[in-house]
C-alpha cells in the first residue's frame, strides 16, 4: 500500500478547486459559445447542480465502506475481476484527461507565447514538472495548492475587474441564447467538468473522515461554479457571441484587451500564470491518480517506477496528436460529453451494487 500522507480540509478543498477550474482557461468558452450561445455562464450552474447529486452519490459510498478509498470500494462491491475493470476504466479516464491536458497547453502556449519552440519543448517543460510534483507525492501537492490559490485567485479576480472596461451588456442578448432546451441539455451532458471532485474518493484515507470529505466536496464545488461563471460571463460580456465562437482561448483573449494607459498594459502576463500554475497542478493531480489506481489495482507499493515509466509514456502520446483542432472537436469534446460515466456514474453503480449483494462495513450507514 502506497502511503499518501495526511492533510487538512483547507488543502482538500484547494486541490480540488484547482483541479476542476483550470478548464475554463482553455476552449471551454469557445465551445460553450457554439452550443448554447451567450447563455453558458448561467448553464454552469446546471451542471453543478447535476454534479452534486453525483457527488452524494459518492459520498453515501465511501459512508458504506468507512475507512476504504474508492479503488478498495470496487473491489469489495464488484468483486476483485469487477473491481479491476472499473479501477482500470477510471484510471484510463485519468490518465486520458492528462494526456489532453498536456497536449492544450503545449498548443495554446505556442499559439500565445511561444509560436517557435517545437513541440517536443514545450511538452517537455510541462511533463518535467508533472513528473517532479507526481515524486514529491499527494501531500506535497495538496500544501502547494494551497499556498497557491490565494495568488491564484487573485490574479483570476484582478484580471475579470480591470476587464470592465471591455464590458457590453447588449452581448448578453437575447439572454435564452439559443433556447432553454439546449442550456438543460447541455448543462447535463457537461457536468463533468465539475467530476474532478472524485479526486476526494480516490485519495479517501489521506482525508480524515467521510465527514470532512461531504464538507470539501461540497465546498469546492460551490467555489468552481462561482469562479467558473464569473470567467464565462466575463468572457460573454467582452465578446459578442460569433466572436467568442472563434477564439481560441477567450480568457487569454479578453487579459490582452486590457489597457488603462502607459502604466497598466499587457496585464495577461498576470493570466498566464494563473493559467500555467494551475494547469501544472490540475493535470499532476490528475496523473496522480491514475498512478494511484494503477498501483492498486497491480499490487504495487512503489509507485517511483510505474511514475518514471508512466511519464515517460505521458510525453510519448502527447507528441502524437496531429493539431489543436484535433484535441478541441476531438479529445475535449470527448472528455466532455462522455466524462460523467467514470466520474459520477460509475460511483453511483458501484452504491446499487453494494447493496443488492449487501456489502458494506455498516450496511445501516448508507440510510
Amino acid at each position: 500500500m502506497i502511503k499518501e500522507g495526511k492533510f487538512g480540509v483547507q488543502e482538500a478543498v484547494s486541490l480540488t478547486v484547482i483541479a476542476i477550474v483550470s478548464k475554463v482557461f482553455f476552449s471551454s468558452p469557445a465551445i460553450l459559445a457554439g452550443l448554447v450561445g451567450n447563455t453558458g455562464w448561467y448553464m454552469t450552474f446546471i451542471s453543478a447542480a447535476v454534479a452534486l447529486i453525483g457527488f452524494g452519490f459518492i459520498y453515501l459510498l465511501l459512508k458504506r465502506f468507512p475507512g476504504k478509498d474508492l479503488a478498495e470500494i470496487f473491489e469489495i462491491s464488484f468483486g476483485r475481476v469487477g473491481g479491476f475493470a472499473a479501477s482500470g476504466l477510471l484510471g484510463f479516464y485519468m490518465f486520458f484527461t492528462t494526456i489532453t491536458r498536456t497536449n492544450e497547453m503545449t498548443e495554446f502556449l505556442k499559439v500565445y507565447v511561444m509560436p517557435l519552440s517545437p513541440n517536443w519543448f514545450v511538452a517537455g517543460i510541462f511533463v518535467a514538472c508533472v513528473f517532479m510534483l507526481c515524486m514529491l507525492g499527494l501531500e506535497s501537492m495538496a500544501r502547494v495548492s494551497k499556498l497557491f490559490i490565494y495568488f491564484l485567485v487573485f490574479g483570476f479576480a484582478a484580471v475579470l475587474a480591470m476587464g470592465v472596461q471591455n464590458y457590453d451588456v447588449n452581448n448578453l442578448f437575447p439572454i435564452l441564447g439559443q433556447g432553454l432546451d439546449k442550456v438543460a441539455f447541455h448543462g447535463v451532458i457537461r457536468s463533468s467538468i465539475y467530476g474532478e471532485v472524485i479526486i476526494l474518493a480516490i485519495f479517501a484515507k489521506s482525508l480524515h473522515g467521510v465527514k470532512y470529505i461531504k464538507k470539501e466536496g461540497i465546498r469546492a464545488i460551490l467555489i468552481s461554479v462561482v469562479i467558473i461563471s464569473a470567467g464565462l460571463l466575463a468572457c460573454s460580456l467582452t465578446f459578442p457571441n460569433y466572436i467568442q465562437q472563434e477564439i481560441t482561448s477567450p480568457m487569454y483573449e479578453m487579459a490582452t484587451l486590457i489597457d488603462y494607459g502607459r502604466f497598466i498594459q499587457r496585464v495577461e502576463s498576470i493570466f498566464l500564470y494563473v493559467w500555467v500554475i494551475g494547469e501544472f497542478i490540475s493535470a499532476s493531480i490528475m496523473f496522480y491518480s491514475f498512478i494511484r489506481l494503477f498501483c492498486h489495482s497491480f499490487r504495487i507499493t512503489d509507485k517511483k517506477p510505474i511514475v518514471i515509466g508512466s511519464c515517460i509514456t505521458l510525453y510519448a502520446l502527447a507528441l502524437m496528436h496531429k493539431d489543436i483542432i484535433t484535441i478541441i472537436a476531438g479529445y475535449v469534446a470527448v472528455i466532455r460529453g462522455l466524462g460523467s460515466l467514470p466520474m459520477l456514474t460509475l460511483p453511483l453503480i458501484a452504491l446499487i451494487v453494494a447493496s443488492i449483494r449487501k456489502k458494506g462495513g455498516d450496511v445501516q450507514c448508507a440510510k
